[in-house]
């Protein structure tokens, strides 16, 4: 019988010259971009490009999927399941014709993800990808008119059985909402509410996290630019990543955030904002742009592209720094703290403006929100010395 097994690759540039090895996928699902594993272990190699590997006969053949992990996984998907079908056919001597009027799942999806990327909601776009993909492996379907309740309520549990929270439970329902009613299907097929969860207060940065990190990456003039932006404006990642100099006014002490159509970047709520900045991340700017005189983004990589790693930056220097905590699972498998995360930054930028007395409307306009109601998510008790002080000093 032959070989219909297709392998995801990593065609990369070794101390030992060119070598395809197997990609190594994370617990999330998604491939670690430019990791493999030799023998066993993990390896880091920057350069190279994505491959499939099946069978020909006996042959190998491979196909060049390109840089873009995130196409990986759904192109070896849809080549195994090609070859089988061809297999089927061939077995039953019947020639493989896909059936017209029916919206193929598979199809779909590529075509809803594409959407929201084209459209700059790229963090949008990489969770329906991740959102869709498991629904589909968990149901089984190849056409939107096969679909029923019940394969929703078992993506739920299979969910559940994985160790999803509740909460990821409800926002994967509602990205497989979307993306079901845009194939057309009856909302009363897919139940019109979604998994409830516990509402729990943002997650922020206590003092002497904030203190401890800063200190740890203190002799790093770019490193700490780009927490410390995060920390004292609020903005959402994409909105550091595709950050200009021309957005910033150093007269004004502001920065601009707007949508750049040319970059595949739009705003969230399409409501542009103008942000202050303090004196002393505003020095920092200074020195920083007269030291790089010739970058165009404000946090940039080397090529003075976007710096779409970000995150695993984050990760890393926390990893680094010695301030995992430990006890979280993904401590434990891989090393990356889960406590530390970027939105964590905003959340704490925005809770800090609360507990210093701005009002909730200006505090909406500054961090981007479009109604009250999500700002006041942020508003909490003191839970360090000043309310121990404030505690103290009642007369009762």
């Amino acid at each position: 019988m032959a070989n219909r097994k297709v392998i995801a690759l990593w065609y990369c540039k070794t101390p030992q010259g060119w070598r395809r090895y197997p990609v190594v996928i994370g617990r999330n699902g998604r491939i670690k971009h430019g990791y493999v594993k030799v023998q066993g272990v993990e390896h880091h190699f920057p350069n190279g490009h994505y491959e499939l590997r099946c069978y020909q006969g006996s042959k190998p053949a491979y196909k060049n999927i390109g840089n873009d992990s995130s196409e990986v996984l759904n192109e070896r998907d849809k080549e195994a399941q090609l070859l089988v079908a061809r297999d089927a056919a061939k077995a039953g001597g019947a020639v493989l014709v896909e059936e017209t009027g029916r919206i193929s799942l598979a199809k779909h999806a590529d075509k809803f993800v594409k959407a929201a990327a084209d459209r700059g909601a790229a963090v949008a776009s990489n969770a329906y990808r991740l959102a869709i993909k498991e629904f589909l492996d968990d149901c089984g379907k190849t056409y939107a008119d096969q679909v029923t309740k019940e394969d929703v309520t078992g993506h739920h549990l299979a969910l559940k059985k994985r160790g999803a929270s509740a909460r990821t439970v409800h926002n994967r329902h509602m990205a497989v909402k979307a993306f079901l009613l845009d194939c057309g299907v009856d909302v009363k097929t897919i139940g019109k509410r979604a998994p409830k969860y516990d509402k729990t207060l943002p997650e922020i940065y206590e003092t002497e996290d904030i203190k401890g990190f800063f200190a740890a990456i203190a002799g790093d003039d770019y490193h700490t630019l780009i927490f410390d932006l995060f920390l004292k404006t609020g903005l959402r990642e994409q909105e550091g990543m595709f950050l200009e100099w021309d957005d910033i006014s150093f007269p004004s002490k502001t920065l601009t955030i707007h949508s750049k159509p040319a970059l595949g970047f739009r705003i969230k709520d399409k409501e542009e904002r103008s942000v202050p900045i303090p004196n002393d991340l505003l020095k920092r700017l200074k020195q920083y742009k007269a030291d790089h005189p010739k970058k165009h983004f404000v946090l940039g990589n080397g090529k003075d592209k976007p710096h779409t790693k970000l995150l695993r930056l984050l990760k890393e220097l926390v990893r680094d720094a010695g301030l995992n905590c430990g006890r979280c699972e993904t401590c434990k498998g891989r090393e990356e703290c889960e406590r530390w995360f970027l939105h964590k930054f905003r959340a704490t930028y925005i809770t800090t403006l609360l507990r210093n007395g701005m009002d909730l409307r200006t505090v909406m306009k500054l961090s981007g929100h479009s109604d009250l109601a999500s700002v006041m998510r942020y508003l909490r008790p003191q839970d360090d010395s000043h309310t121990q002080s404030k505690i103290n000093s009642i007369k009762w």
